[in-house]
């Protein structure tokens, strides 16, 4: 079965660097998704939508998730004139 048909289920082990998804810790039963900005024609726009809806609470992060997209077009050969 393809990815494509399988719809959302789990494909990624995730581990936060700082320890906090340890066993007993504050992270340890947290879900994450997972984007491929290489190969996944849509992370960068989800990419937008985060750094849109993070900006007033977490704007270095919306910079810094803008800045990214940038790069990623640059890399492409194309251009994002709304980040």
């Amino acid at each position: 079965m393809s990815d494509k048909a399988k719809g959302l289920y789990r494909k990624y082990r995730v581990e936060r660097l700082d320890g906090t998804s340890a066993q007993g810790r504050k992270h340890a039963e947290c879900e994450y998704f997972v984007l491929d900005l290489v190969h996944d024609e849509f992370a960068t726009k989800a990419l937008i939508s985060y750094a849109i809806a993070c900006s007033e609470k977490y704007p270095k992060l919306a910079v810094d998730l803008r800045a990214r997209v940038r790069k990623i077009a640059e890399e492409r050969g194309g251009k994002i004139g709304f980040v």
